[in-house]
């Protein structure tokens, strides 16, 4: 059983049902694609890592939110928790497709303020490699607005991290 602390009574996180948009909510698109030279297992592996606990992982951006998986191993079903900074609310999220080394697909599950989720893949083709993130989220406009402003901070930090871990891998 995975408890979490969302509200005074403890709930089995795995039979939280995914969040649902408001027959009146807006719609946000999204894709970011990093570029990076490190190897696709290499990135596979260090972006699994920071879902395990992004605290002990360099591949997440810290500065703006924490990750940790709610239970292992990581795979189709696992609860994710995201601790947003810097108010640290908890947003759950449960891998709904896990395809290792190369996709995975999430969804935010009740709670959250926005409904949604998003894909994110390595791609890799002519020696690049790449990080695809492709979310979709429902919601008032103005929690969009606020999901832009993360998004821009969220990309910014993870760019400078995939920077950071291919000096780290060149150095080794």
């Amino acid at each position: 059983m995975f408890a979490a602390s969302m509200t005074d009574t403890s709930i089995d996180l795995s039979l939280l049902p995914l969040r649902t948009a408001a027959p009146d909510a807006q719609v946000r698109h999204f894709t970011e694609i990093l570029p990076t030279a490190l190897a696709p297992d290499v990135l596979w592996a260090e972006f699994t890592r920071a879902l395990k606990d992004s605290r002990n992982a360099v591949l997440w951006a810290n500065n703006v939110s924490f990750v940790r998986a709610l239970n292992e191993p990581i795979g189709e079903g696992t609860v994710l928790v995201e601790n947003v900074q810097p108010t640290g609310a908890p947003l759950h999220y449960r891998l709904m497709e896990f395809s290792p080394p190369r996709r995975l697909r999430y969804a935010s599950l009740q709670g959250h303020h926005l409904a949604g989720g998003a894909t994110v893949s390595v791609e890799h083709a002519d020696g690049k490699t790449t990080l695809r993130w492709q979310g979709e989220y429902y919601g008032t406009e103005a929690q969009l607005n606020g999901l832009d402003r993360f998004r821009a901070a969220f990309f910014s930090s993870l760019a400078q991290q995939l920077r950071q871990l291919r000096q780290l891998e060149a150095s080794t």
